[in-house]
């Protein structure tokens, strides 16, 4: 895994930018559809972006877009599978361990830690999940961003 890049613009922190963008989305105190928020122009977080689709039907949501960011980890794959797939010592793994919190508030969460990577690196990472409603206004998806730096030894 090699470290992302950082952002040159006025905010820095993407999950406070990923937040900014979902406030900017609502109507009211609403929770925002999800193309309101990923229409937005989202520079370059877009690549750190998953989208977790929920169906009343099945116990775990599963992932219904996976950026580019957690390729080198090859999460990418895990779209189409339940989130219950996401390997712990992940950077997706981690970003998503705490959704279920999201979907019973139905609010924007943010969490960040340490980990050490199936790579051996230790990881220090920030996330955010924010719930989102499809176009039939259900809330229906969970859309979350994820980014990190390997801590120095």
């Amino acid at each position: 895994m090699q470290d992302q890049p950082k952002n040159d613009g006025m905010e820095r922190r993407m999950v406070h930018r990923m937040l900014m963008q979902w406030r900017s989305a609502q109507e009211g105190s609403g929770i925002p559809g999800f193309r309101d928020v990923l229409s937005r122009d989202l520079g370059d977080i877009h690549p750190c972006i998953y989208m977790l689709e929920i169906d009343e039907d099945i116990p775990d949501p599963f992932f219904e877009r996976i950026g580019g960011a957690f390729a080198d980890e090859g999460s990418t794959s895990l779209v189409g599978h339940a989130v219950s797939e996401a390997p712990d010592n992940t950077l997706l793994g981690q970003a998503v361990k705490y959704y279920s919190r999201v979907q019973v508030k139905q609010i924007p969460i943010t969490l960040g830690g340490e980990f050490v990577h199936a790579n051996g690196d230790t990881i220090l990472y920030r996330s955010i999940i924010m719930p989102a409603r499809d176009s039939e206004g259900v809330d229906s998806y969970l859309i979350g961003a994820a980014n990190y730096k390997v801590k120095d030894a």
